[in-house]
């Protein structure tokens, strides 16, 4: 909406993704010994002198990159009719593209979409090899219904079978929450999505578009992963 130039409804605002979103500049603990180091400032409201604003800023430790365990990453995609907007599957292609320039040849990622039926569209590929995932992403269009119980399942069958140990095992579910055709059932979706992380295999999802977002569903499946 900020980028269309219009300002938007106070109720499209999520406090802490507003306030998440920037990049405070908080100094980093210098080894591990100091997971977190804390940040305040204090000063006057500038809506009421006689008030204070309290802010306290907590940066943790951050693990240098060559120290991260190895990855093995599914993109689940949403490739259904509703996601044909923009703000959806191009801001999602998008969003995937900048993930992918931060994997390294340790690490790997397949791309699983669903549209009606769930499909493999790349084996595990080694980050190492840009030009495969970037070119899988640019083909994915939106189409079709959406079997999002069908997807989750593919997702964490292709995760599982390609499963790191120590390393960093996760499924990463970018739509707009839209489930309609398929294992619809969100009590049948969170035990599934419950059992896999007690094998080690974690769920991010992502949220794109305004309209339709189904922000509940999206929500219970994130904290359940």
């Amino acid at each position: 909406m900020l980028n269309a130039g219009q300002l938007p409804p106070a109720d499209a605002v999520r406090a802490e993704e507003l306030i998440n979103y920037f990049d405070y500049g908080y100094p980093v603990p210098a080894d591990r010994t100091t997971p977190f180091a804390v940040t305040t400032e204090i000063a006057p409201a500038p809506w009421n002198t006689k008030r204070h604003l309290l802010l306290v800023g907590i940066k943790g430790y951050e693990v240098p990159k060559q120290d991260i365990p190895a990855a093995n990453i599914v993109y689940l995609v949403d490739s259904s009719g509703s996601m044909q907007s923009p703000d959806k599957i191009e801001l999602l292609k998008q969003s995937f593209r900048l993930m992918t320039r931060q994997l390294r040849p340790q690490d790997r990622v397949a791309i699983v979409a669903y549209a009606g039926s769930a499909g493999l569209v790349l084996p595990s590929t080694p980050g190492s090899d840009q030009a495969s995932i970037t070119a899988a992403l640019d083909r994915l269009e939106a189409g079709g219904s959406t079997n999002g119980g069908a997807g989750i399942e593919l997702a964490y069958a292709v995760a599982q079978q390609h499963f790191i140990d120590g390393g960093v095992n996760r499924v990463i579910l970018a739509s707009d929450g839209d489930f309609n055709v398929g294992t619809v059932g969100v009590d049948a979706l969170k035990t599934l999505i419950a059992d896999k992380r007690k094998s080690g295999i974690g769920l991010t999802v992502l949220g794109f578009g305004g309209g339709n977002l189904n922000d509940h569903l999206a929500e219970q499946l994130a904290n359940t992963g």
